[in-house]
């Protein structure tokens, strides 16, 4: 697999000249040239993250603060890449993006952005992690464009530690016949911010979000997920599962706008959520904008307890009750999971919601 490490210590804001690659990296680039793929870091440019708006933090004005005051002190852009897979051509070897932050590494100012022309493909995989217990402020600002019959999977794992505020801001067009299937898991962050905008513009354009979140301790996630359908024929798809912990809270804002034009469009959004502690907390927000007539548009959210007819049932089966747990966990997230194309990241997900399910 392809891996562009995790960029160097950028705290004062400079812009590393010399992008530090894998040499598994190397041997993709090899196999990709520059006729087919180009990589390069993101220009240091003055980014203020979306989230400054307090639309997206009500209530919250201790975070808002928080934000306001980083991007006072690390308002130019720190890390990230600018992706373009040429028309034509087909990756089929998936590129990992590791952003790692750490004491050294605190406060990252991130911008990404992704170009998939023409009847093209490609599997992008960010995955942001720490490696010890510093206090971390990540935004991540990633933008993309899929051209007609292009088609982009991006992964987006965000599991970083528990005094940790991560801002995650996406924005995607699609084009023609183009397509797009986010994967968002949230694991990580005592707090989170993460909005996922889908403008489906061409004629039979396509996007799917499919996002798993699991929230144990005291972590605040805030998940904002837009379908914007202007293209006719376009299908926009929202998919949330996710599993609350402890004294975990979740608020969930699913939007879909049908704009004029969007004839025999079809759009959807759902969110499940399984609640283990009596103090856990969810909000779910859904929205339905309609500005053309002849569009299907259907919305669906559900909460549930895991019951004692539920553990009994199992635990009579033979399963102690960490394994009926488990199976219940399983049950709720897997088969959104199950969706992600990569098996090797099927796998860290899954042990790593394992591994906060039993607090290891």
């Amino acid at each position: 697999m392809g891996i562009i490490k995790s960029q160097p210590d950028l705290m004062e804001n400079k812009f590393p000249e010399i992008i530090e690659i894998d040499a598994r990296l190397e041997g993709f680039l090899e196999r990709y040239d520059e006729e087919i793929i180009k990589i390069r870091p993101s220009a240091g440019k003055k980014l203020l993250s979306p989230f400054l708006e307090e639309k997206y933090i009500a209530d919250r004005g201790k975070r808002l603060e928080r934000i306001r005051e980083f991007f006072a002190s690390y308002p130019f852009i720190n890390a990230g890449y600018k992706l373009e897979i040429l028309p034509g051509k087909n990756i089929t070897q998936p590129i990992f993006i590791n952003q790692v932050a750490a004491s050294n590494r605190k406060r990252i100012n991130e911008k990404n952005s992704i170009i998939i022309g023409e009847n093209s493909s490609a599997t992008i995989v960010f995955d942001y992690t720490t490696t010890d217990e510093a206090e971390i402020i990540h935004s991540k600002v990633t933008e993309i464009q899929v051209a007609n019959k292009g088609e982009l999977n991006i992964i987006k794992i965000q599991r970083g530690n528990n005094h940790s505020l991560s801002l995650d801001y996406n924005r995607a067009e699609v084009h023609g016949r183009g397509k797009i299937n986010w994967f968002t898991v949230e694991t990580g962050s005592l707090e989170s911010i993460s909005s996922y905008h889908t403008v489906l513009k061409g004629s039979g354009s396509s996007g799917y979000l499919s996002s798993i979140y699991f929230a144990d301790q005291e972590k605040d996630y805030d998940l904002n997920y837009t379908m914007e359908l202007t293209g006719s024929n376009s299908l926009g798809q929202i998919d949330s599962r996710g599993v609350l912990k402890d004294k975990a809270r979740k608020v969930f804002r699913g939007n879909l706008i049908f704009n004029r034009g969007a004839v025999k469009a079809d759009g959807s959004e759902k969110e499940t959520v399984l609640l283990l502690s009596p103090e856990a907390r969810s909000e779910t927000i859904p929205a339905l904008y309609c500005g053309e007539e002849d569009v299907s548009g259907e919305h669906a959210a559900s909460a549930g307890r895991i019951s004692d007819q539920q553990l009994y049932y199992l635990m009579s089966r033979g399963l102690s009750l960490k394994e009926a747990r488990k199976v219940l966990v399983e049950a709720a997230l897997n088969p959104l999971i199950d969706r992600i194309p990569l098996l090797s990241v099927r796998e860290t997900i899954k042990d790593e919601i394992q591994r906060r399910l039993y607090n290891e």
